[in-house]
């Protein structure tokens, strides 16, 4: 029984880190975006 809890929140947190680790890169990739066009058009 509990190897199988600890199989159950294993899955959760690396569920959970990928996630996590998605929104970052989205966000990483808007940033640049943004700061590549800022720097196409300085206004």
């Amino acid at each position: 029984m509990k190897n199988l809890l600890a199989v159950i929140g294993l899955v959760v947190v690396v569920k959970k880190g990928y996630e996590l680790y998605r929104e970052y890169s989205e966000l990483k990739r808007e940033k640049e975006g943004r700061m590549s066009a800022a720097s196409e058009c300085p206004a």
